[in-house]
């Protein structure tokens, strides 16, 4: 499907032309019709496969075009359509999608998130606009508050559904879902990943809602696209590795990622110490905010070679030119180290994941693969645990890296459906 060919509205033409985009990806191809058609959607998909523009353009599309019959939004703080992100950069991300986009239909966007200035909360409240794109917290925050109101609310995005819940929302999410009139808005799940704790979640809190459940199980699998490495190390071979990987392997741009902040802080003090000439950026979530978006904007500006972060940076940030990520050490939880991977091999193209493996990642491993095995449309090559065993330690002289990929595993039967979805 050409974006032409869909029924969206005919000044959207423009933004396709200003964007570069003629055709839709496979995931906007099932979901823009079915949010046109006044659909919920739970849309399961892998990074990169261009989820976000599936509902931002159907739901400005359809918003414009009330708005050509007349129905203009005069009524302060209360917004057509709602965007739940998780994190402050995600939100960032998505508010800059719409912005481009109202660019061309002449639509007001506004965000909130964490950290924002108190002027800009109160022109949430004060001014009336048709798309808000905001976190948790300061949604329920804000209608607490009475800044914030559902009253003309139809449309309802909860993007990176799975880590709304990894990130501890519940209580909010049932806070929001207690104000919304389910009989009026349309809903959408947006992930790479959908635990199941999360689905019978959905289930259960929209139980009168028909959802159309959109799976991209046949595209772009990424175990065609994706390179993955495993390099047995000690917890004191770490730095030294990194050192060895990006003097003597690493190629293009890439992500560091480092499970907590001092062991960031110290690498990024390490590697500039031993690699002055390297352009490094650092990550975490106790930087402060500016600070952080100054170190995403310079590495996606290209200004800087490498990115070391924690898993802040993991989810949901598109940037599109990275070759590979170096796991510093494996996440505690199998859906972070999915979601690491995800950020290369975006929009078809090819990347290479590398794991520091120690000897006490044994447990660990065992949640990768049981995360692996549960996301089946993924696809993704499980880690041969009994092979690392047998691998040979890498040494520290300058050398390079002696790794080994992964063993492929077969494909898990199907999932079975589940009640009150119907997949497309």
């Amino acid at each position: 499907m050409a974006f032409l060919d869909a029924d969206l509205h005919p000044k959207l033409n423009d933004f396709f032309k200003e964007q570069g985009l003629k055709t839709a990806t496979l995931v906007q191809k099932r979901v823009i019709p079915e949010i046109l058609n006044r659909k919920s959607i739970i849309v399961l998909s892998e990074t990169g496969s261009g989820k976000t523009l599936s509902y931002a353009l159907p739901i400005a599309s359809r918003i414009k075009q009330k708005e050509d019959e007349g129905f203009k939004n005069t009524m302060k703080g209360a917004p057509y359509a709602v965007i739940v992100a998780p994190t402050r950069e995600l939100a960032t991300q998505i508010h800059g999608v719409f912005k481009d986009i109202s660019h061309h239909l002449r639509l007001r966007v506004r965000n909130l998130t964490g950290g924002d200035t108190s002027a800009k909360m109160k022109s949430v409240a004060s001014d009336n606009y048709e798309i808000l794109i905001a976190t948790p917290s300061r949604i329920k925050s804000a209608i607490q508050k009475k800044e914030l109101s559902f009253n003309q609310l139809r449309y309802v995005i909860f993007d990176e559904a799975d880590q709304l819940f990894d990130m501890g929302f519940k209580r909010d999410l049932d806070f929001m879902i207690e104000q919304f009139d389910l009989n009026l808005v349309q809903f959408g799940f947006i992930t790479a990943t959908l635990p199941q704790e999360v689905e019978d979640y959905i289930l259960e809190k929209f139980i009168d809602v028909d959802f159309t459940k959109v799976t991209s199980e046949t595209s772009h699998a990424p175990q065609s696209r994706i390179d993955t490495y495993n390099v047995r190390v000690t917890p004191e071979e770490k730095n030294t590795i990194v050192k060895m990987f990006l003097d003597k392997q690493a190629q293009g741009r890439g992500i560091i990622f480092t499970n907590q902040k001092n062991q960031a802080e110290d690498l990024y003090k390490y590697l500039n110490e031993k690699m002055p000439k390297l352009k490094t950026k650092l990550l975490h979530g106790d930087l402060e905010i500016k600070e952080r978006e100054a170190a995403i904007r310079q590495f996606v500006d290209k200004k800087a070679q490498v990115l070391i972060a924690t898993d802040v940076a993991a989810r949901g940030i598109d940037i599109q030119d990275l070759v590979w990520v170096l796991n510093y050490g494996l996440p505690k939880t199998g859906i972070y180290y999915l979601h690491r991977c995800g950020r290369v091999a975006r929009g078809g193209k090819k990347g290479i994941v590398y794991n520091l493996v120690a000897h006490h990642d044994s447990k660990t491993i065992k949640e990768i693969n049981e995360a692996i095995a549960n996301q089946r449309h993924l696809n993704l090559e499980t880690i041969p645990e009994d092979k690392m065993k047998s691998e040979k330690k890498v040494v520290k002289k300058k050398a390079p890296l002696k790794v080994s990929p992964y063993k492929r595993e077969e494909k898990p039967e199907a999932p079975k459906r589940n009640r009150g979805i119907r997949r497309r």
